[in-house]
């Protein structure tokens, strides 16, 4: 049998062999956004003074966070009408076209068009004005990205982060401008790690205080279902049984797989296999292991099998999705 690659943590019923004491464990919210593979990508400060209306295009996942002033967001497609100020953090996550102004309905200029004459790439900073805003880019592992982040809102808003211990977001902005500001040796990869600690901190924090739906979001939060949900990213390739995930959360089996159910929208073994077949994709893009070995190391006995249930799931085979996501 193939040795088991050193991110597959033990499973939590058996014993753990200490061999670092100071290494974090694992948890849901790290395995997943391991799937998602965030990538933070542009930064630059907006500012304006009233009126204005500034344009973003469709098709790209961004963050603004108002550091002064407060504006009014309007988003393609959806009628409801924002408003965020200073502290605030706001999120496009499904990679709407929006408008940030003053107040609702100005005309707005798209921003790459008001960049050709009113951005200094000196101070990155597109106009003037007393409203600014960090306006970054984010990236996402497209293969897998869009179905685990589908739990998201088009919208995240979360407000008065400036507020809360340590001002981690002003902070963060700090340091994003600053490596901005005086590239040296690394500079992108500390901007794009930045922008992954933001994006980090938002998930978990509006997954504790906003109201959230089914999914895998709801499990990870949840004091019954987390260990389950992390029992079964920790040996996926594990014969798992209801009764066995029911019996680590200290739940008869009916009320363990109705609760899992009712918060997660889907049974504990169909998650099960959902999951073998996302960290199968995972490992078919980044590992060297064979397909065999793959199959193995996420529960099936069979390559035939394996191949199947993937090509169910990912609608191509696994020697397709190895060529493809590695193009």
């Amino acid at each position: 049998m193939a040795k088991k690659p050193e991110f597959f943590a033990q499973t939590p019923t058996e014993p753990e062999v200490e061999s670092d004491p100071f290494a974090f464990k694992r948890d849901v919210f790290s395995d997943v956004l391991e799937l998602i593979r965030v990538r933070g990508n542009t930064v630059f400060t907006c500012a304006a003074a009233a009126p204005f209306g500034m344009r973003f295009a469709p098709g790209k996942f961004r963050l603004h966070i108002i550091r002064s002033g407060s504006v009014a967001i309007e988003v393609e497609g959806i009628e409801e009408q924002y408003r965020a100020s200073q502290g605030d953090l706001v999120m496009l996550m499904h990679g709407h076209g929006h408008v940030l102004s003053d107040r609702s309905g100005r005309p707005a200029a798209l921003v790459t068009d008001l960049a050709r004459q009113h951005y200094d790439r000196a101070s990155l900073t597109l106009g003037s004005g007393d409203t600014t805003w960090l306006c970054g880019e984010f990236g996402f592992d497209g293969m897998l990205s869009q179905r685990l982040l589908s739990v998201l809102p088009p919208v995240l808003i979360l407000k008065g982060l400036r507020e809360r211990p340590f001002e981690w977001l002003e902070l963060s902005c700090h340091f994003i401008l600053d490596e901005a500001l005086n590239p040296r040796a690394g500079a992108a990869a500390m901007i794009s790690r930045l922008l992954d600690v933001i994006f980090v901190q938002l998930l978990r924090t509006w997954a504790t205080d906003g109201a959230i739906g089914h999914g895998w979001l709801s499990g990870a939060i949840d004091e019954r279902i987390n260990p389950a949900m992390s029992a079964m990213h920790a040996d996926p390739g594990r014969a798992w049984s209801v009764s066995d995930l029911a019996t680590l959360v200290n739940l008869s089996r009916s009320a363990f797989a109705d609760r899992f159910q009712r918060i997660v929208g889907q049974a504990p073994l169909s998650y099960l296999t959902a999951w073998r077949l996302d960290r199968a994709a995972e490992l078919l893009r980044y590992s060297r292991l064979s397909i065999a070995d793959i199959a193995d190391q996420v529960g099936y006995t069979s390559e035939a099998a394996f191949s199947r249930a993937f090509k169910g799931r990912h609608e191509m085979s696994p020697m397709q999705w190895r060529r493809f996501s590695r193009n």
